[in-house]
């Protein structure tokens, strides 16, 4: 009888190798990562949340069903997704959550989850525990009580807050902190670091505030000064997955697309409404996954934003400096009712940026406005 020959191990590598591996295999032609937003319905009102007008009751019926999620989720994994980050409005206000969070584990999917914190209770950390997501991502704006309610619109939200994060601290899940430095908070700026400090995790900082989705503007009069944002330096830098070519920037080619970021490459975007997009903040070209597959979706998508260019002169369509540059064309619109408008608040930053990095004289994005306009 011949001996049957030894088992061979499963060869094994470090998460960033695996990661940068599977992103370079993958291109531009196959979408690996998706978000999906569960649900607009939240337990806070935080001033700067860009889905909270639609966290009202007359809004919920127009959300994805259970049925409706998995079928999705059920084309996901034929289409070879791996990461799939399920967020909201707060995750956790679903009472179907974990039939919707045990399917898609189920499925194999690197599970990211983002939650406000304060939603963290004993069953909940207790039902993770039991099957780990790979990473919890929490959101940390303040750290004093007064402020963090104000900011939230719900008296006693932070008492829930610490509560929830000393039960995912001792609960050994992976969990990572992310925070928004603002004009409200940057006098406790320190504060909030060296409590993040202390849960010894990632962290992130961003200084990005979007108009809602309902076009209201109001988030964008909590941003920092420009100074301010560069005063915070590689903090508060583009994130390099968000903007390739960030090593080289003003050598970078300058191409004449709306969309210079990742945008229709390896990523999706599910908004609650069953609307699928190229990121969370594309908002130029959405197809309805109740009346397509997301196979069709994203291809009707993919290619509509990648045809989507600068059609008249503008700074921005030649702009050397668009590596730094925090600019959305549909930000745009919303606020200048015009995605291919430059931002003057992005183009200052961007100038900052670009400054500070580069350390040489540069012209600013905007003078090209003026040359643009006496050539004319």
């Amino acid at each position: 009888m011949t001996p049957s020959p030894a088992p061979r191990p499963i060869p094994s590598m470090e998460y960033g190798d695996f990661s940068l591996t599977v992103h370079r295999n993958a291109g531009t032609e196959h979408v690996i990562k998706a978000q999906m937003e569960l649900t607009y319905r939240c337990n806070l009102h935080c001033c700067h949340c860009y889905t909270d007008p639609y966290n009202h009751k007359e809004f919920f019926p127009k959300e994805m069903t259970l049925e409706e999620i998995t079928r999705i989720l059920d084309e996901m994994a034929d289409l070879g997704i791996l990461w799939l980050n399920f967020t909201g409005g707060e995750v956790f206000a679903r009472r179907d959550f974990f039939d919707i969070y045990d399917y898609a584990y189920a499925k194999g999917f690197l599970l990211v989850l983002y939650t406000n914190g304060t939603t963290l209770t004993e069953s909940v950390i207790d039902r993770l525990t039991r099957q780990p997501p790979f990473f919890i991502d929490v959101s940390c704006h303040s750290v004093t009580e007064e402020k963090f309610d104000w900011f939230t619109q719900v008296k006693g939200s932070y008492r829930h807050f610490l509560r929830g994060m000393e039960l995912l601290k001792a609960s050994g899940l992976p969990f990572r902190m992310k925070s928004t430095a603002m004009n409200w908070n940057q006098e406790e700026w320190a504060q909030i670091r060296r409590f993040v400090k202390s849960f010894d995790v990632i962290s992130s900082t961003t200084t990005q505030l979007y108009p809602r989705l309902n076009g209201d503007l109001r988030p964008l009069e909590l941003r920092l000064s420009p100074q301010e944002v560069t005063a915070l330096g590689a903090e508060a830098m583009p994130m390099e997955e968000e903007c390739p070519g960030a090593d080289n920037p003003v050598s970078s080619p300058v191409s004449r697309r709306l969309y210079r970021c990742l945008c229709a490459t390896n990523g999706i975007h599910i908004n609650a409404w069953a609307e699928l997009g190229t990121c969370t903040l594309e908002y130029e070209a959405r197809a309805s996954l109740r009346e397509h597959t997301l196979k069709e979706a994203i291809e009707t998508v993919f290619r509509k934003v990648r045809a989507l260019q600068y059609e008249r002169p503008t700074p921005c369509g030649d702009c050397s400096l668009y590596t730094f540059c925090d600019k959305t064309p549909t930000s745009a619109r919303q606020q200048f009712r015009d995605p291919e408008a430059p931002n003057p608040y992005e183009c200052d930053v961007a100038f900052l940026r670009a400054s500070q990095v580069m350390r040489q004289p540069l012209i600013h994005p905007l003078q090209k406005k003026e040359e643009i306009s006496h050539a004319r």
